[in-house]
């Protein structure tokens, strides 16, 4: 069976992200390439077992576009073949050994995001208690094709209007399957980076020297998190 790391990455035209207007960053997207380059880099030397590596690119008007593009891209994918996914963000950097293959059965994310609830209005009139992040998520061969179709019905009526809407389609897929935090929470698969690394190690329950994979919240500022990258990965060992 084959299994793939599957990354993305747009050209955006517009620079209003919904949560954030980004026109004051200049370089955007030439900081986003670098930052996929030092998380491919990463995954190349950390990520164990066969795979291959697939990627979807080009120009989109918004970023909306690209989360859209990016899902329908997995979908085809996991839909050709029988395969494994384990998809991760440019701004996600593999630190240490990780091998989800085959290791679960559903589809996974592995921690919580910020805020870690969601109990915004939206078009899909859904809620969560635990809102997981989806910088790094996986697609076993195994997983229901039902939450497949859930997803696909979901993205079909995508909101253009708020940039919580992947994460929110996501999360219905995670927890639409009967699974329970117990068995997803695993933040050395998702540790997430704020800055400040006392209050991270606080807030992930778990000190960065355990972490596996780091995701650096680049809508927060590309070229601050892209310097941060290059930092930890000349401590990669």
């Amino acid at each position: 069976m084959k299994n793939y790391l599957f990354k993305s990455l747009f050209k955006i035209v517009d620079p209003n992200w919904s949560v954030v207007d980004r026109s004051h960053e200049h370089n955007l997207y030439n900081n986003y390439v670098n930052m996929h380059q030092v998380s491919t880099a990463s995954y190349t030397r950390h990520l164990k077992g066969n795979w291959e590596f697939k990627f979807v690119g080009g120009n989109c008007d918004t970023i909306h576009q690209a989360f859209v593009k990016t899902f329908w891209s997995i979908h085809k994918l996991w839909h050709q073949e029988p395969c494994n996914i384990l998809y991760t963000d440019p701004d996600t950097i593999a630190m240490q050994a990780f091998d989800p293959w085959g290791k679960y059965d559903q589809f996974m994310m592995f921690n919580h995001t910020d805020p870690r609830q969601f109990y915004k209005p939206n078009t899909y009139n859904r809620s969560f208690e635990h809102f997981f992040n989806a910088g790094v998520r996986y697609f076993p061969a195994t997983m229901s094709k039902e939450i497949w179709q859930l997803g696909a019905d979901m993205a079909n009526l995508w909101d253009y209007t708020t940039y919580d809407t992947e994460q929110i389609i996501l999360n219905a897929m995670l927890w639409d399957q009967g699974v329970s935090v117990a068995n997803t929470l695993d933040p050395s698969a998702a540790w997430q980076w704020f800055g400040d690394l006392h209050y991270c190690e606080v807030w992930n329950g778990l000190p960065i020297s355990q972490a596996k994979i780091l995701h650096l919240h680049s809508s927060r500022g590309a070229e601050n998190r892209l310097q941060v990258m290059k930092k930890l990965s000349e401590g990669i060992k």
